[in-house]
């Protein structure tokens, strides 16, 4: 939807707004069930007692102040834990306890809650979910280098949408996708970057920055910004194998994907040199990561004869790359199929990250993503175990901020923005329309328009 097409939305925060980037307010945004209506933007102020609350409108999410953390539960109580213990380990004193912790159960698996403690930075509001803390010893001083590893997808479900022969949208972006019922015949792309794209890369960019203003100048510090191009490829390949989409449309789809590769990745090496800047840090070298380029040339002439290569000779192209990481995840027999190659090429930049390259000894590997990629994390350093991970490596890091604004299914349950993406535009509780765009941008002190 254009801009034209709605009324003049709100583009500033309400007034008495505090002038830390972030806010205390839990913002939440509920889908209605009706297709076309907006949906509701409504705002929730911080609690004032320990004991959680339920969101209103919400299945299976809860708010808790900060303060008296030791009355509340485990899992809150090593939450803001881990926000004590990674100041401390950074040896900054300004990093403290925000005004309350997120709590989020997983839709799936209800006995799976995710905790998300407030953190105040010097500049910055953000809630916290940190995996690794409880490993970290000494000082951030002790390492002799950072990798910080970071990423963002491309479209959401609703920005991408490809349409079957009898009028239907299925949905393919995603590894875990049922195939076409039908044969395909075209795919819609919003030409705008979707709320997904937009509010990943404004927040993991100010988190990047908030990380590299702790570190001591002296520390090289390297950012390798990861965002998928080639690995969008592969979300056609089975569908066009099955006859289910013609070549011309897939060679479309390629050309989508390149280009909207080429307008998120400038975004988000802009705002991410925008927050390193502002955080005394223009010298850090920002670093592209390959994914699965060296296979790009391929599936484009495989798309062209009809002849998908076999999913060994995909992996053969990636270890004749010259990356070690993938003949050795090879020999652990990962990846296991032609879908395992886009996750792998993931994780081969953690572990790249996490030391076991001959370019990263010593370094402290930091993961800034959204939660959504943790379990990423967690494989990445099953992995590093496997592969012999030296003894005085220093553990890895995960720093995952929750989303400026939580996402609600129709029936309540939270879903990440890539899978309920709301678009750009929502009402309040007022029926006021609110640009969402202009309004992460107020939230991180960004002046509007800088898509």
């Amino acid at each position: 939807m254009r801009a034209h097409e709605i009324p003049a939305p709100e583009e500033t925060p309400p007034a008495g707004r505090r002038s830390l980037a972030g806010t205390d307010e839990l913002l939440v945004i509920k889908q209605t069930e009706h297709p076309g209506e907006p949906a509701v933007l409504h705002r929730y102020d911080a609690p004032a007692g320990s004991r959680p609350r339920p969101v209103p409108g919400t299945e299976g999410m809860w708010q808790t102040a900060a303060t008296g953390v030791p009355d509340q539960d485990k899992a809150v109580r090593r939450a803001f834990q881990r926000v004590h213990t990674l100041g401390r380990y950074f040896g900054a004193d300004e990093i403290g306890p925000g005004a309350d912790a997120l709590i989020v159960q997983s839709r799936r698996d209800q006995a799976h809650k995710a905790v998300f403690a407030g953190a105040e930075f010097c500049g910055s509001r953000h809630r916290l979910h940190i995996k690794g803390a409880r490993k970290l010893t000494g000082s951030a001083d002790e390492a002799g280098r950072v990798e910080l590893v970071s990423g963002v997808c491309l479209f959401s479900h609703r920005n991408l949408r490809f349409i079957d022969e009898q009028g239907h949208c299925t949905e393919l972006l995603r590894a875990d996708a049922a195939p076409p019922a039908a044969r395909l015949r075209s795919i819609v792309m919003d030409d705008e970057l979707s709320l997904y794209e937009y509010e990943t890369v404004m927040r993991q960019s100010r988190m990047i920055g908030d990380v590299a203003a702790l570190l001591p100048s002296s520390l090289a510090l390297t950012v390798t910004v990861d965002v998928p191009r080639v690995q969008y490829y592969l979300y056609l390949l089975d569908a066009f194998q099955s006859g289910l989409v013609a070549a011309e449309l897939t060679q479309h789809y390629f050309r989508l994907v390149d280009d909207r590769y080429s307008r998120v990745l400038d975004l988000f090496c802009r705002h991410i040199r925008r927050a390193l800047a502002a955080a005394g840090r223009p010298d850090v070298t920002v670093r592209v990561a390959p994914g699965l380029d060296p296979l790009a040339e391929c599936l484009w002439e495989a798309v062209t004869t009809g002849r998908i290569p076999r999913d060994d000779d995909l992996l053969a192209l990636m270890i004749a790359a010259g990356d070690p990481m993938w003949k050795e995840l090879r020999e652990l027999d990962v990846p296991r199929s032609r879908q395992c190659l886009g996750y792998t090429s993931y994780l081969v930049e953690l572990l790249r990250a996490a030391g076991l390259s001959d370019d990263s000894k010593g370094a402290l590997p930091i993961n800034v993503d959204s939660f959504g990629e943790a379990l990423l994390f967690d494989e990445a350093r099953q992995l590093r175990e496997r592969l012999g991970a030296p003894e005085d490596g220093l553990p890895p890091l995960g720093i995952y901020a929750a989303e400026t604004v939580q996402t609600l299914r129709p029936d309540g349950h939270a879903a990440s923005l890539y899978l309920t993406d709301p678009g750009r535009y929502a009402v309040d509780e007022d029926g006021a329309c609110v640009d969402l765009f202009h309004l992460i941008d107020a939230l991180y002190a960004q002046p509007p328009g800088l898509i």
